[in-house]
């Protein structure tokens, strides 16, 4: 984990009047120097210092809900199946998670000292519902956004304007920003890619087979149907977890392959390891990276076959279609997983 050096110098960085681009966002959008606000321009390119491709904070706004949502232990991967308390601690584990992360010290009046500065930081689920408070009149914020049903994130800088606070009379004297404050708002990233909450974007009919097989033993059963029902995306940890509801969800994703499991249908399961991922780039499937796994129901092809095939056993193999019927799959073989990027 890198963050701030021990003088809290700014890091040199080249100009960034123009977007930068990423391959971890669908909108990555990086505002140019406003010119009138230095300390929010210099917290900016700290911040873009320390994050330039925005995985750091996807990754952390991502495992935040999942941390509140803590599949693993209730099965739950709905927002709305939050308590009222519980979502309102969203934004506090977001808070401490960031922290974390980017080596952020406490600011005397802020959350946060970052380069020099006082900020405050707030979370939404909703494009427009940060609580500004009044003591933060004045103070620059990191506002932070999360929609799980869209799969996109935000993170911004804004100067806390008292003139551009819609009216707000809850008990705890918090407004939220006028239309005309969030347009003074400065994208560090604007709607990027959120790692999907795959379970969420299922089908009803998908999630009641997956959790027919009730009870703690049954954990390999749902596993095993996940991806028997789910092929050809990708599935992190997180979401195998929740569905072993297992502290050994994982190994259960890895047995789902074995020739007495899925095997026996034909379907492979493909992981972190040098020939899963060679397997996944040749069929043209999503490369699994560290704590993901794609699956997908396999058929023998002839060598001369034009289907993206592989080898493997006796012969090749490619992506099953409707009228292949259902054969054994080669067994996988147990390679080394690749070095995390």
């Amino acid at each position: 984990m890198s963050g701030p050096d021990s003088a809290g110098q700014l890091p040199l960085l080249p100009e960034l009047d123009n977007p930068v681009t990423s391959d971890s966002t669908d909108l990555h959008q990086v505002q140019p120097s406003s010119g009138t606000d230095d300390e929010l321009d210099r917290v900016r390119r700290w911040l873009i210092a320390n994050d330039p491709t925005g995985k750091r904070f996807a990754r952390v706004l991502r495992e935040s809900l999942d941390q509140v949502l803590d599949g693993p232990r209730t099965g739950r991967f709905r927002y709305s199946d939050l308590r009222k308390t519980e979502k309102t601690h969203v934004g506090t584990v977001v808070e401490i998670n960031l922290a974390k992360e980017f080596g952020f010290t406490d600011g005397a009046d802020m959350d946060y000292q970052i380069a020099g500065a006082q900020v405050d930081c707030k979370y939404s689920m909703s494009r427009t519902g940060w609580a500004i408070p009044l003591e933060a009149s004045g103070h620059l914020v990191l506002l932070t956004w999360t929609d799980d049903n869209a799969s996109k994130w935000s993170v911004g800088l804004w100067r806390v304007d008292p003139n551009h606070l819609n009216p707000g009379n809850n008990r705890d004297s918090k407004k939220t920003i006028s239309a005309t404050g969030r347009a003074q708002i400065h994208w560090l990233w604007h709607e990027a890619k959120l790692d999907e909450n795959l379970l969420l974007h299922l089908k009803a009919s998908d999630l009641d087979k997956i959790f027919s097989h009730d009870g703690k033993r049954n954990g390999q059963k749902r596993v095993n149907e996940l991806f028997r029902q789910v092929q050809g995306r990708i599935i992190r940890r997180e979401v195998v977890l929740t569905v072993a509801q297992q502290k050994d969800g994982p190994r259960r994703a890895r047995m789902a392959r074995e020739p007495k499991q899925l095997g026996k249908e034909g379907i492979i399961v493909l992981g972190h390891y040098s020939w899963d991922v060679q397997v996944a780039e040749i069929l043209g499937l999503p490369v699994p990276k560290s704590g993901e796994w794609v699956s997908v129901r396999i058929a023998p092809v002839t060598p001369e076959s034009t289907r993206a095939k592989f080898p493997a056993g006796d012969g090749y193999w490619a992506i099953a279609n409707d009228t292949d019927p259902v054969m054994p799959a080669p067994v996988v073989p147990r390679g080394k997983p690749l070095d995390d990027e």
